[in-house]
């Protein structure tokens, strides 16, 4: 150890005791490696202590007074300042050589923090907006959807509210959907024919009403839109936008801030639909007995067609014919 070779075979007297209850008697102590060495006049060693244990119980005042360390009784008074200096410095030196403990718990909860930045920031956001969407109550869903709706007004214009073509509206919604709780509006432009919102909320360009002969493409439209709702949740894409921090609040207050949906609502009929696969989608259309070819040519899909006829009309002509005007109300 550098730090001895200065203070090789220093020496100086002290008083020393074994007790509190003794009488301190004189001693010679000596520097060891690492060991302060307590002797008699004789050479005897009476005690060997260890120098990163050693403890000064009057710092910055002499005689210097130190013990072993722990509750030992021990007590060693010096009033050499080279020795006393001497036993600051090597403790110094042993305690550099030493594994540091508290820098190594630094290190590690450095890295764990690291490992929690990491996770924050690649992984917990994706986690949390999808547990949000898990936990999330339908009431809630709907709030937002319908919110969403209002924001999407300057895109798509108001929704349109004719009371009879509504009914009819009604009408094919259950005949495409069945009786599952499922909202289709119709509204008079905007650059998807047909979208999905969140709360079971299906948007439906006019055109595919009032420009089309029969229902086949009104009605393909919604079974399409359904089936991509319930492979991917709408949800997700509006608390993707929203970021961490809203997604938090809306988990733990069942809050969403106006911003956030009127961000939400300036790309979300611009954004690519999601992707169903076809066979999936053929299945949709045979359960509910819609030709598919219609919504198959204004969207790009190749859904196979149905191979029967379907057993009943998606709706009579008249009823058609009344749900052509629903944006004339």
């Amino acid at each position: 150890m550098t730090a001895l070779d200065k203070f090789e075979k220093l020496e100086c007297p002290g008083l020393w005791r074994e007790t509190l209850s003794e009488q301190r008697r004189n001693v010679f102590v000596s520097l060891g490696d690492a060991t302060l060495i307590i002797k008699d006049a004789t050479d005897t060693a009476l005690a060997h202590w260890s120098l990163p244990a050693v403890e000064r119980s009057n710092p910055g005042t002499v005689p210097a007074i130190y013990t072993p360390g722990g509750d030992a009784e021990e007590e060693l008074e010096i009033d050499d300042d080279t020795m006393i200096e001497a036993i600051r410095t090597v403790q110094q030196a042993v305690a550099r050589t030493k594994p540091q403990r508290g820098r190594l718990r630094r290190v590690i909860l450095g890295l764990s923090l690291l490992g929690v930045a990491v996770l924050a920031v690649f992984w917990l956001p994706g986690a949390l907006v999808r547990h949000t969407a898990q936990v999330l109550p339908d009431t809630v869903r709907q709030e937002i959807g319908q919110r969403l709706l209002k924001n999407l007004v300057p895109f798509t214009g108001a929704a349109c509210t004719d009371a009879t073509g509504t009914r009819v509206l009604n009408q094919l919604k259950r005949r495409t959907l069945g009786p599952e709780s499922w909202n289709v509006v119709v509204v008079p432009s905007g650059p998807a024919l047909s979208a999905h919102l969140p709360g079971a909320m299906i948007l439906l360009r006019k055109d595919v009403i009032e420009d089309e002969r029969t229902p086949d493409l009104a009605a393909g439209a919604i079974v399409l839109e359904a089936a991509r709702a319930r492979h991917v949740d709408p949800l997700l894409a509006v608390l993707d936008q929203a970021g961490p921090f809203a997604t938090l609040r809306l988990l733990t207050q069942g809050e969403i801030g106006d911003a956030v949906l009127q961000a939400a609502a300036q790309t979300y009929l611009v954004t690519p639909p999601v992707s169903v696969p076809e066979a999936q989608l053929a299945e949709k259309f045979r359960a509910v007995q819609v030709d598919p070819a219609a919504i198959s040519a204004r969207s790009g899909l190749t859904i196979p067609p149905l191979t029967t006829a379907p057993d009943k009309p998606l709706l009579s002509d008249s009823a058609w014919l009344r749900l052509g005007a629903i944006c004339s109300g």
